[in-house]
């Protein structure tokens, strides 16, 4: 009897958390709302993740049990979700599996990371017709496995993930993408006159003189941020045409993304497309306290570029950020091994837990790694998280197994009820 009601005062609720975000934070104009707003009326499965500042809303709202100390907080990713894994390169020329997304990279409790994630997954499975429960349970069990290593001495900062040490669709993912290198260029570039240029796509388009000024006016901005042992020449760097690229993501339509084509190691086949993308406050820095003055303040690019750098090994030796125009934004590769699992790799339910497993051992690596332990240079913490959290979980694997299990059930049932008022808002607003 209270459906009506519920569905009022949510959809005042997400009305003024989207508003608030997308205009006041982001700054989205209408039209970019539009096409935001477009995909996120797809499934329940795009709502979410288009809508991880009304789950910040709700979730931080709430105290969680097993929760570590507000002292001691984790370096998380921030909007973990099964298609924020994926496939790119390292900087020792490996193929790897891991989280390919630190946009909200930030300081916060790890439960948020493992929350996200699992309700991803029981939306995930609820599309593709699996069972959610035990492939939560898969992901839990080897995050917690790991992760106890870890607390144990087991060093996280080489650890990769690559076809020697992973299974099933991930392994077959890696395998796919080995194929995919000189792919990138033939698809997104063309040879006139001896010199390569992007060719016209419907996903890019041109950036007008003064645009094209104004990256070249801070490249060497950019080419100064690089960690010195990555640093290539300069002419390394120099720039052969730049497009502006369109339709990425759901979460970050409305922010500026360029790709630059660069000289690299010479010769035309090996040019190299760096991606430039703006970068804002992180979404769980507008909820969670401020643990860190240095984190709240400090370059958005750079912080990106950090989080990558703290919860990978060998990462990508493009990474590097730079001032435009009083904007702030991060580069790195534009990765030509870039793919990521979708429903139609997924097989079977055997096929959802292996991919789950090597993902809890994942997030479990990002946790442990991005720590004291991360040896960048940026002492953000000062505390070894992974000690921190398995000290908060206990020998209660079953009981905390299960209490993420009803954590996402609860919050996907609210989901998938938000994602009807959002439909019905969408009439409206």
């Amino acid at each position: 009897m209270f459906t009506r009601v519920y569905e009022e005062i949510r959809q005042l609720t997400i009305s003024k958390v989207l508003d608030f975000y997308d205009h006041e934070i982001r700054g989205l104009d209408e039209a970019a709302r539009q096409i935001k707003y477009q995909k996120m009326s797809t499934s329940p499965f795009l709502f979410f993740r288009g809508s991880s500042h009304l789950f910040y809303y709700d979730l931080t709202r709430i105290p969680l049990g097993f929760d570590t100390p507000s002292e001691t907080p984790t370096w998380i990713q921030g909007d973990l979700h099964f298609e924020n894994f994926g496939v790119h390169g390292n900087a020792k020329g490996e193929i790897i599996y891991d989280v390919n997304d630190f946009d909200e990279g930030y300081l916060g409790s790890y439960l948020y990371d493992l929350i996200r994630m699992a309700v991803s997954v029981q939306l995930f499975a609820e599309e593709a017709g699996y069972d959610a429960e035990p492939a939560i349970a898969a992901y839990i069990q080897h995050y917690l496995d790991d992760l106890r290593q870890y607390a144990k001495g087991k060093n996280p900062s080489k650890v990769c993930f690559t076809i020697d040490n992973t299974k099933g669709p991930i392994r077959k993912l890696i395998k796919k993408a080995e194929k995919k290198k000189t792919e990138l260029l033939g698809e997104r570039t063309t040879v006139i006159d001896g010199q390569r240029k992007f060719i016209d796509l419907a996903d890019m388009k041109r950036v007008d003189a003064a645009t094209y000024a104004a990256i070249e006016a801070v490249w060497p901005d950019y080419i100064a941020s690089i960690d010195e042992e990555d640093r290539q020449g300069t002419a390394f760097y120099d720039i052969k045409d730049i497009v502006y690229k369109l339709d990425s993501g759901t979460a970050s339509i409305g922010l500026e993304r360029y790709y630059i084509l660069v000289e690299g190691e010479g010769g035309e086949h090996k040019d190299l497309i760096l991606e430039m993308k703006q970068a804002q406050t992180s979404v769980p820095s507008l909820f969670l306290p401020v643990y860190l003055e240095d984190v709240e303040t400090i370059h958005q690019g750079r912080r990106v570029v950090t989080s990558q750098k703290a919860m990978q090994a060998h990462e990508d030796p493009y990474l590097g950020y730079v001032t435009m125009n009083e904007k702030e934004y991060y580069i790195r590769e534009r990765s030509p091994y870039k793919k990521k699992l979708k429903a139609k790799h997924i097989k079977s339910q055997e096929d959802l837990e292996n991919v789950l497993s090597i993902q809890g051992q994942i997030t479990a690596k990002i946790h442990a790694r991005a720590d004291m332990d991360a040896g960048i240079g940026v002492n953000i913490l000062n505390h070894h998280a992974d000690v921190v959290i398995i000290k908060s979980i206990g020998v209660s694997d079953t009981e905390f197994t299960r209490q993420i299990q009803r954590w996402s059930q609860a919050y996907t049932m609210r989901t998938k009820l938000d994602f009807q008022v959002f439909l019905d808002w969408l009439q409206v607003r």
